[in-house]
């Protein structure tokens, strides 16, 4: 495969000079010439299309292996964008310790970035009616009435006190709100985050986690359950460096 040139090729070959005229007709070498300079055009054009650059630092991540999850990488070597697309993407979630202040949670592990420094450009999650069902259900799992906030995040969810997800669980996308009625979602729902978020994976490469954390005491029992999620996550993002 050619490879592209150092700067814009002014037409010379073996029997043609640009600034002097035509020094004889065209010969193979100049049709060799011109397929070589069309070949690494395209080539170039190729790759940038699909986010490889070999001289880009670090643009492209790693999905993890998760049932029902697959990814679109679009970009360059200075803006990415991933594209995931979940159908039934299955998101384990546990009861708290103490059900009356530690909301029920789960996590699910859908990327990881190249290590160094990130910054998330914007992110959005979107889910249809219906495409969030538990599996358990009848309120020895998660209720049929759970209500529930999903985010992205660099960071997965754990066990805490608390409704609901902060900080770094959702710094990709912000909390959306979903209710389960008969043990699916009853409504469609959507977030954005579209503020510059830096953060730091030049010392662990940071992840893309898909988090839910109960927003009452009564969205589950103690019987953990399979959250299956469907829907679309685009993530925007460059990495700058790293230390």
């Amino acid at each position: 495969m050619a490879s592209f040139p150092t700067s814009v090729w002014d037409g010379d070959s073996v029997d043609v000079d640009s600034d002097d005229g035509n020094q004889s007709s065209p010969s193979h070498a100049s049709w060799g010439r011109v397929r070589a300079e069309i070949a690494a055009a395209q080539t170039r054009i190729y790759n940038n299309e699909r986010g490889v650059n070999d001289d880009a630092i670090d643009s492209i991540g790693t999905l993890a292996t998760v049932s029902g999850l697959t990814v679109v990488e679009k970009g360059d070597g200075a803006i990415h964008k991933t594209i995931f697309t979940l159908v039934e993407v299955p998101v384990v979630t546990n009861d708290g310790v103490d059900p009356t202040t530690d909301g029920t949670w789960g996590t699910t592990k859908l990327y990881t970035f190249p290590e160094g420094q990130i910054v998330i450009l914007g992110g959005h999650q979107t889910y249809l009616t219906g495409a969030l069902e538990s599996t358990v259900g009848g309120g020895t799992g998660l209720s049929d009435t759970a209500d529930l906030g999903i985010v992205v995040g660099t960071v997965a969810a754990a066990q805490s006190t608390e409704w609901g997800l902060s900080t770094t669980e959702e710094y990709i996308c912000a909390e959306a709100d979903v209710d389960l009625s008969g043990g699916a979602s009853d409504a469609a729902a959507s977030s954005v985050n579209s503020a510059l978020v830096p953060a730091d994976g030049s010392a662990a490469a940071l992840s893309v986690n898909l988090n839910v954390r109960g927003l009452g005491n009564d969205d589950s029992g103690v019987v953990s359950d399979i959250l299956k999620v469907s829907g679309t996550i685009t993530v925007v993002w460059t990495v700058i460096g790293n230390d």
